[in-house]
């Protein structure tokens, strides 16, 4: 089921839909800084507590940003593993969805494992404990990959919270411990409404697990990116899965959320 990507569109690779970035933030420039500390030094003499809070932040997070950056660079070797949307179901050739999009638009080096009807505890048609994620995981680890990205997923619907919430635990927990390397984010369910209203406890659950084990979490139902208003426009024509417009719309989401993932943040502010 896995295979690699080549964009594979008819007339060579779409390009994702131009997008806002991320706005920069600006530290103060030193001298206005130093102006400032000149005027204040004799406040600050009588305020020893504020003086101590305002300190540069540790760089910790710098290096997560530095190793994401480096993870989701042109290049990269990622592995993507989801279900039918990994697959491209509801596509122009039911085989192009927004990891096929995303990776050639990235210039990554993409094996891209997508099984419809799948998920984190759902089996599929096949009804064998081999589809899940995390028995596919497993068995690419002779692979080595620079990103890993989980996706989904919606049919992981019968499910309990809690059975789920240990699976997600448990496949991602997997994938840290096959490749140490590698930077890991989970992706929730993200489907058009009104499908998207049935998936909450899904993606709860999927949050939770990723929280657990520090895997950075994408909620696209938290951040609305499907609506009433644009899901008529986004949605295949069964209701459950995407058009081509509707992928490349989550592929550019998807990458959005990659890049303030791979942003660091500012070295100087108030704790």
């Amino acid at each position: 089921m896995a295979r690699r990507t080549d964009g594979g569109w008819p007339d060579g690779p779409r390009s994702l839909p131009v997008r806002r970035r991320r706005r920069s933030r600006r530290a103060l420039p030193a001298v206005a800084l130093g102006a400032m500390a000149v005027g204040v030094a004799g406040c600050l003499a009588l305020l020893p507590a504020v003086s101590d809070a305002c300190q540069a932040v540790p760089e910790a997070d710098d290096v997560s940003a530095t190793r994401a950056s480096a993870a989701i660079s042109r290049g990269s070797d990622v592995l993507i593993v989801g279900d039918s949307y990994t697959t491209g179901r509801g596509s122009y050739d039911g085989a192009h969805g927004w990891a096929q999009d995303l990776a050639t638009e990235r210039g990554w080096d993409a094996t891209i494992d997508g099984v419809p009807g799948t998920g984190y505890v759902n089996t599929g048609a096949t009804n064998s404990t081999r589809w899940n994620y995390l028995s596919r995981i497993e068995r690419t680890a002779s692979l080595d990959p620079d990103l890993v990205i989980v996706q989904g997923s919606q049919n992981d619907w019968l499910v309990s919270a809690d059975t789920l919430e240990r699976r997600v635990e448990r496949t991602l927990r997997t994938v840290q411990r096959q490749w140490p390397d590698a930077v890991v984010v989970a992706i929730g369910p993200s489907a058009p409404r009104p499908r998207a209203e049935t998936t909450t406890g899904i993606s709860s659950a999927v949050a939770a697990g990723a929280r657990a084990v520090g895997v950075p979490f994408i909620d696209a139902l938290a951040g609305q990116w499907f609506t009433r208003a644009n899901s008529a426009s986004y949605a295949a024509p069964d209701g459950q899965h995407l058009n081509d417009a509707g992928y490349l719309y989550l592929a550019g989401r998807i990458d959005d959320a990659l890049e303030e993932l791979a942003t660091p943040p500012d070295g100087e502010q108030c704790l």
